[in-house]
């Protein structure tokens, strides 16, 4: 196993070994990649998605320049970023500090712009950034979640869950959901605020599409229980499963459970897409209650605002896959 031996970041520290699957192949359905998939959602929960085919290019760019305009957008006095619309946890603007930090009795150090869905289709509540550059908000969230259904019908194929049961039955464009596009920003930390990242947890919904170019991402290795780091790959996703997706698996597949640590002195961001089922579906929850994908979302959130003793009682914040690991210091 690789380990690092970059500023900032301890010394010796292990890197997450993660498959790496190419959407180009998968779009012709090849078996092989089709078969790596499945291995890597049942085994890890976590993958990098290789997007380096002609075909990315114009999303690749359309990344470029969100990063560009996300960096401004987040240099504005906390005062403008609070006056942005903000519906729901799925639609607006979270300042740092509402949610648990990484360490005990902290708070977390990161604060974001939120998109959701079915907002931006139906031009509602949309903050003057998204107004001014609707193309591009348009083009990149259409292409994240056209990558993202996809990874869905793969695996559902690879599943063996076809027509009624097929996973396109509980994410339907059609139907109102929390599916979201979300910009995150992780100021600079220094010493004293060691601890403020995101805690660990699991995804709340299906699928996951997130662009890192820096280091903060760990992932819990199902393997040996110890934090790794997530190498930033150009030209490259990283991809996780969410707890819905490991409900509605019949728990088959693997919830990752992952933080990102904030490194001193380093100003982060990252942009993600998350697609999470339609409100209305069903499944049986961590503690195998019966709930739907909306009550679920709610109650997930609720518990990253409580402290680490409240979230210990329940297994809401890691999806239950705390009851399946060992998890080092």
């Amino acid at each position: 196993m690789p380990f690092l031996d970059i500023e900032g970041i301890p010394k010796g520290a292990a890197v997450a070994q993660l498959k790496t699957i190419k959407f180009s192949e998968l779009l012709d359905r090849s078996e092989s990649e089709m078969e790596n998939l499945i291995s890597a959602c049942e085994h890890y929960g976590f993958f990098y998605l290789d997007l380096t085919s002609n075909e990315a290019g114009n999303m690749m760019q359309d990344l470029k320049d969100l990063r560009i305009l996300m960096k401004d957008w987040f240099k504005q006095p906390v005062s403008t970023k609070m006056k942005t619309p903000t519906i729901s946890n799925a639609h607006g603007y979270k300042p740092i500090g509402v949610q648990s930090g990484i360490s005990e009795n902290t708070k977390d150090g990161w604060e974001a712009l939120k998109i959701g869905h079915c907002e931006l289709k139906g031009r509602w509540g949309l903050p003057p950034v998204v107004t001014s550059h609707q193309r591009i908000f348009d083009d990149f969230s259409a292409a994240s979640h056209y990558i993202l259904k996809n990874l869905l019908d793969c695996i559902s194929s690879g599943l063996g869950l076809k027509d009624e049961e097929s996973l396109h039955n509980y994410h339907r464009d059609d139907e109102p959901s929390k599916s979201t596009l979300y910009f995150l920003h992780y100021p600079a930390a220094t010493i004293s605020q060691a601890g403020v990242g995101q805690n660990m947890h699991t995804d709340i919904g299906s699928l996951t599409l997130l662009f890192a170019p820096q280091w903060g991402l760990q992932a819990l290795s199902p393997d040996s229980g110890d934090w790794e780091w997530v190498e930033p790959k150009p030209g490259h996703a990283i991809i996780n499963v969410g707890d819905t997706l490991r409900f509605l698996s019949g728990r088959r597949l693997r919830s990752a459970l992952h933080r990102a640590v904030q490194i001193e002195g380093v100003d982060r961001s990252s942009i993600s897409y998350f697609l999470r089922a339609s409100d209305r579906t069903e499944f049986r929850d961590s503690d195998d209650v019966k709930t739907d994908a909306k009550k679920w979302y709610l109650r997930k959130y609720e518990t990253y605002k409580q402290s680490h003793e409240v979230q210990r009682t329940e297994t809401v914040l890691t999806g239950g896959m705390m009851d399946e690991l060992v998890v080092a210091p």
